[in-house]
């Protein structure tokens, strides 16, 4: 695994889906690594005309094709690479593709964010064998940073309804970590009603809580705001609490401007008019 504690520019390459409206996924991981001072290459997993979340249905198009090319090209470039972050996959024939990239680049931080279900559900839209496919993406990953609902799928688990005791969070932490011996972040997660917050633990770490004030409304992409935002940081140099502070600091400011601000929460969470605060946040 790369040093993130090195000055060099830093180079990424970042597997998501790209929607043309609503923001999610890559157009939000995109403008977030870049502020952090990466150099950051996309590698889309599919495009589609709008995210999943409450915009009807969208029009898909798979790019698992497109995913090979573009990796064999960059085979034979050559070039440098700090970390892997993948994401949202929606075939096995995607799953496949970053597999082999993870192959490709052995000795990069491989970062997975298991998308694949919330609120207690597993998307509709994704096959068990897509499931299973992202169970062994996480066994080839470095840092997982599952939502709880995620977690219990990701431990063949049902899932229990929240709030939770703070002993269950640290027992499912450990767990993911037994199975799948990389470090987590265990997301979305709260032990009042009054909390929101996640989970982490590392190598280094003991698991430790961060808490945050619970906000009664959500935005699409706040998932994908957290961790491309933890990511930055991290490689930024801050450890791995402080970054996962950063990201929750930085994911929270963001939730409360897009409320205040009056947009859609369909639309995606307002992020860019607060870029400044991202990097004075990574900077500390």
């Amino acid at each position: 695994m790369t040093d993130n504690n090195t000055n060099e520019m830093k180079h990424v390459i970042c597997i998501q889906d790209l929607s043309c409206f609503g923001k999610c996924s890559l157009t939000i991981a995109l403008p977030i690594l870049n502020a952090a001072g990466l150099h950051v290459s996309p590698l889309p997993t599919a495009l589609l005309s709008t995210h999943t979340g409450g915009l009807g249905i969208p029009y898909i198009h798979d790019l698992h094709t497109d995913m090979n090319a573009i990796a064999g090209h960059w085979k034979k470039l050559n070039f440098p690479l700090t970390a892997i972050y993948s994401a949202y996959a929606s075939n096995q024939k995607q799953i496949t593709e970053i597999a082999e990239l993870f192959k490709q680049y052995p000795n990069t931080l491989h970062l997975v964010d298991p998308v694949i279900g919330d609120h207690g559900k597993r998307y509709s839209s994704l096959n068990d064998e897509v499931i299973a496919g992202m169970k062994m993406l996480c066994e080839q990953a470095d840092i997982i940073t599952p939502n709880i609902t995620e977690a219990y799928i990701l431990l063949d688990e049902v899932y229990r309804i929240p709030p939770y005791e703070e002993s269950e969070l640290f027992r499912i932490t450990q767990a993911l970590r037994t199975r799948y011996h990389a470090d987590i972040i265990l997301t979305g997660v709260s032990i009042s009603d009054h909390e929101l917050g996640c989970v982490c633990l590392s190598k280094e770490n003991a698991p430790q809580m961060l808490m945050s004030e619970f906000l009664p409304y959500y935005f699409h992409g706040s998932g994908d705001l957290f961790t491309a935002s933890f990511l930055g940081a991290y490689l930024k140099g801050q450890s791995f609490t402080q970054a996962c502070r950063c990201a929750m600091e930085y994911t929270t400011m963001c939730m409360k401007y897009s409320f205040h601000s009056g947009q859609n929460e369909r639309y995606g969470i307002c992020f860019e008019p607060l870029l400044s605060d991202y990097i004075h946040l990574i900077n500390q």
